[in-house]
This record gives structure tokens, C-alpha cells and sequence, in this order.
């Protein structure tokens, strides 16, 4: 009786340690996994960057009035603030560049001789890629932190990131 009792108490022990190691296993991939796309994600906003500046650039040289405020945002724009996506400040410059970008927009459809312009279409084009490029990245970065936080969340085991206070990853 007492055997048996100990060989149910040693599987359940057995199978929690397997749970357990199994846990910690996706939740080091998906951190791994995580910064991977958070440093893809600097390279396509410093990209990104690039090419709304190289927009604006053409639009000067061709004698577009480019409102001063806009070139000035370029310069508070810090390139050490794109390299981690879960920052305020790095939130601050996503946006900034989505103003930028639709402000450049919206600058060319008032100004009809700019789609003319190859060097301009080229630069235009790049930027529109490059925001598809960046929504893609962003789904599998939104994926995998859901992933690591339902592993950090995990019940059985929650309690050992909870004694590490390990953090949940928002998503962007």
C-alpha cells in the first residue's frame, strides 16, 4: 500500500518536473525569439526613418515648403531609442514617424508634379514598403510575446516567474 502510494506521489512529482522544465524551455525560446524581433524591428525603424528623411529631402530639393517643425522632429528622433520596442520613448518615435509619413503624403497629393519625379516615386515606394515590411514584423513580435506571456502565466508553474518577478511583455 504504502509503495503504491509512493510510486503515484513520485509519477505526479515526475510528470510536474517535466511540465516544469518544458515551461522554462518555451519561455527561454520565446525571450530568445523576442529579441530577435525586437532588433529586426530597430533595423526596419532606422529604415524606416531613413527613407521618410530621404522623402522630405527630395521634396526640399524640388521646392516644396516643407513646414520647419516637421525637420526638427527628425532631429529629437534618437536612433539608441529604436533599438528596444517596449520603451515609451521608442513608442514616441513609432508615432512620430507615422506623422511624418502621413504628412508626406499628403504633402505629395497636394503637389502632383512630385509623382513625376522618379527619384521621388522611388523614396515614396521604399517608405510604403517598408511600413508592410513593419506591420509583418510587428504581428510575429505581437504573436510571440503573447506565446511568452502564456508561458510565464502558465499555472502550474507560474509561481517561479512570479518569485523572479519576471515581467509580461505588452504588445506594440
Amino acid at each position: 500500500m504504502l509503495e503504491t502510494i509512493l510510486i503515484i506521489l513520485g509519477s505526479i512529482l515526475g510528470l510536474y518536473i517535466l511540465i516544469a522544465i518544458l515551461d522554462i524551455i518555451f519561455v527561454l525560446s520565446f525571450k530568445s525569439i523576442l529579441n530577435k524581433h525586437n532588433k529586426s524591428l530597430g533595423v526596419i525603424l532606422m529604415s524606416k526613418l531613413d527613407n521618410i528623411r530621404l522623402l522630405f529631402d527630395i521634396m526640399i530639393r524640388l521646392g516644396v515648403e516643407v513646414d520647419e517643425k516637421f525637420l526638427l522632429i527628425f532631429k529629437e528622433i534618437r536612433i539608441e531609442d529604436l533599438l528596444s520596442q517596449d520603451t515609451p520613448e521608442c513608442a514616441s518615435i513609432r508615432s512620430k514617424l507615422s506623422m511624418l509619413r502621413d504628412e508626406a503624403m499628403f504633402i505629395a497629393s497636394k503637389n502632383s508634379f512630385l509623382e513625376k519625379h522618379d527619384e521621388f516615386r522611388i523614396a515614396k515606394r521604399n517608405v510604403l514598403e517598408s511600413d508592410n515590411v513593419y506591420r509583418i514584423n510587428i504581428a510575429m513580435y505581437n504573436a510571440d510575446v503573447l506565446g511568452y506571456n502564456y508561458w510565464i502565466g502558465f499555472l502550474p508553474t507560474r509561481y517561479i516567474y512570479k518569485i523572479l518577478k519576471v515581467k509580461r511583455k505588452e504588445i506594440i
